[in-house]
């Protein structure tokens, strides 16, 4: 998908990330407690399907920001956490920050 073709409140995590959904991932993980981020959660809030953010969470797994949690049963669905570490609150900051401009896409 193009910048062009991107809606606006996704163009700055496309033209930064690469990605235009990692920004909503990064910002949920930022800004959740202990339990983590269920994507399926995120997805519904966000409007889109949960697959979405399957790649994100993968380079974020990958990069060691971010770790499965077990399974809580009966419940089926996967959870994510941030790991500990000084990086998430500049992280949120960041989030917040880049939620809030405007990126041309032209």
């Amino acid at each position: 998908m193009s910048l062009a073709e991107c809606p606006p409140s996704r163009r700055a995590s496309l033209l930064l990330f690469g990605n235009r959904h990692k920004l909503e991932l990064i910002a949920a993980l930022a800004s959740a407690g202990e339990d983590g981020v269920n994507l399926s959660e995120l997805a519904a809030r966000q409007g889109v399907a949960a697959s979405v953010f399957y790649a994100p969470v993968d380079d974020l797994l990958r990069a060691g920001l971010v770790e499965k949690l077990p399974r809580r049963l009966p419940d089926r669905r996967r959870w994510y956490r941030r790991t500990e570490g000084s990086v998430w609150e500049p992280m949120r900051v960041l989030a917040d920050g880049l939620a809030m401009i405007e990126v041309k896409a032209s």
